[in-house]
């Protein structure tokens, strides 16, 4: 390129160099000024301008002062004193500044300047360059407010906040440390949180800051010593924080459940003592019924002798009935008794079932005679619709009697004079369904929940409910879950009562359905 080219490039250069000034201020949002220390005379760049809201075409040449007159009055002290110190040491200087310009918009302004010297080193002017930093002050005021908010949550916080570095070390511990355990963190120092931790825990308090897995949660609970010597129970979660795969910190926060604690530990004594109460009261139900039954017997036995007048006649008619009275009587609390011992074997779990194969029609057909001279004396109809799907069932005989022969008897007391009573078997999803219905008195609503429990009867009629300790149903129910099976209890007051009993076909099949369970 000949000279005059370069001459002209230069000369090109040099014109659009104001121009590059101005957009590389506008981009970076930065401004300067001059100031003439002889003259006064103050120049500022297009970007200061608009740094401050100014508009250049409206405005002019500003006096040496108006860069002062712009900053905020608790600011200007602050700027001159820069100033005076970089001109006095020969520095550069910095600081940061509020100005508003016309607009009355506030701006943060971070200066940095430097002096401008002659030949001979005397400073002519200052030069300086302006950054509007008010982004930069709010976003630091956010972190700032964020960093309380923290400082705030980990101070306020009723559970204990620990950070700890990857060899288990306390770096921090919130207050609670203080309000919980009576200790600060200089007590720790920069050991391990578990030397407080009593014996026997060491190794569930340990697991809490051995290398958690990264995204793993831990939970422990274990007991820690209190400054004054007493144990509190605490419970802990930690969580390791990762970066590049390596373990930097351990976050761990702990609560006290010592209240939480006690309260388990009084709730599984008084269940304890409940279970080796209600054990104890079997237990002597089981010995006072079987005591009981023994005197009765006999004297159930004399009373048929003299029933029959097996030797000889009474006397009096009037013994006669006294006879049947005595025996009547006392095959009723024979029932009673025998119903109690069975409850009260259940309950101990020491009813042991036999199980056979019975034929079901025989087994029905024997408990209907069982009760049906009860049921002509009351005038209600006994009848029968069996399934021929079924001939056979896996139960203890005794047991399936039982259950049977409670519902009839139930249903012969509540059933009024000409009703009837019908006994159903049916096959339901592969288990036999046994039904008693009749068309008594029925049962409120309000009672149905509670029957199936042992001692609670329907509130019918006091007449009618009177015979018996109700246990009849309690025993069906437990019988029946014995075998596998279950009871339902149909009713509505005044049109009778429906009462089912679903049972495992086959031994196998009750085995089968508690495995499940």
């Amino acid at each position: 390129m000949t000279a005059p080219q370069d001459e002209a490039a230069r000369g090109q250069n040099l014109a659009r160099a104001p121009l590059q000034l101005a957009l590389t201020e506008k981009v970076a949002r930065v401004g300067s000024w001059r100031m003439d220390l002889i003259t006064g005379e103050i120049t500022w760049s297009e970007g200061l301008y608009r740094l401050l809201g100014i508009d250049p075409q409206r405005t002019s040449a500003p006096p040496g002062s108006w860069i002062f007159e712009h900053v905020e009055p608790a600011d200007v002290a602050q700027l001159k004193a820069e100033i005076k110190n970089a001109i006095h040491h020969r520095r550069p200087f910095s600081c940061r500044t509020r100005s508003r310009g016309n607009t009355g918009h506030m701006t943060l302004c971070e200066t940095q300047g430097d002096i401008e010297y002659d030949a001979s080193g005397v400073p002519v002017a200052l030069i300086a360059v302006c950054r509007d930093a008010t982004d930069v002050a709010d976003k630091h005021a956010v972190m700032e407010r964020m960093q309380q908010w923290y400082r705030c949550l980990a101070d306020q916080a009723s559970d204990i906040i620990i950070l700890y570095n990857g060899e288990g070390e306390v770096l921090f511990a919130s207050d609670a440390l203080q309000r919980l355990l009576g200790l600060s963190p200089l007590d720790i120092g920069g050991g391990r949180f578990v030397q407080f931790v009593h014996p026997d825990d060491l190794h569930e308090a340990n697991r809490l800051i051995i290398n958690p897995a990264p995204g793993e949660t831990l939970t422990a609970t274990y007991r820690i010593r209190h400054r004054d010597g007493h144990y509190l129970w605490l419970e802990s979660t930690s969580r390791g924080i990762y970066a590049e795969g390596n373990l930097l910190n351990i976050i761990g926060v702990s609560r006290d459940i010592t209240a939480r604690k006690r309260h388990e530990t009084e709730t599984a004594r008084a269940r304890d003592e409940a279970v080796a109460a209600n054990i104890a009261k079997s237990t002597f139900l089981a010995n006072m019924s079987h005591e009981l039954r023994t005197p009765l017997n006999a004297i159930i036995g004399f009373a048929e002798i003299m029933r029959r007048q097996m030797f000889g006649p009474l006397g009096s008619e009037q013994y006669a009935d006294y006879a049947h009275l005595i025996h009547e009587s006392g095959q009723l609390l024979l029932e009673l008794i025998s119903d109690v011992l069975d409850m009260a074997k259940i309950e101990a779990g020491k009813l042991e079932l036999n199980f056979e194969k019975l034929p079901l029609g025989l087994v029905i057909e024997d408990c209907l005679r069982l009760v049906e001279e009860r049921a002509r004396q009351n005038g209600v109809t006994l009848q029968t619709s069996l399934s021929e799907a079924i001939a056979a069932i896996d139960a203890d005989r005794r047991a399936f009697k039982q259950i049977l022969l409670n519902l009839l008897s139930n249903a012969v007391k509540f059933t009024m004079r000409g009703g009837c009573i019908t006994v159903r078997t049916s096959l339901t999803e592969g288990e036999l369904l046994l039904s008693v219905e009749d068309d008594g008195v029925g049962i409120p609503a309000e009672d149905l929940p509670r029957l199936g429990s042992p001692f609670e009867q329907a509130r019918t009629d006091a007449t009618l409910s009177a015979g018996g300790a109700g246990l009849g149903l309690a025993l069906v129910r437990a019988l029946a879950e014995k075998h596998g099976g279950r009871l339902r209890i149909e009713s509505e007051e005044g049109l009778g009562t429906t009462v089912k009993v679903w049972l495992p076909l086959t031994q196998y099949d009750r085995i089968q359905k508690e495995a499940a369970a």
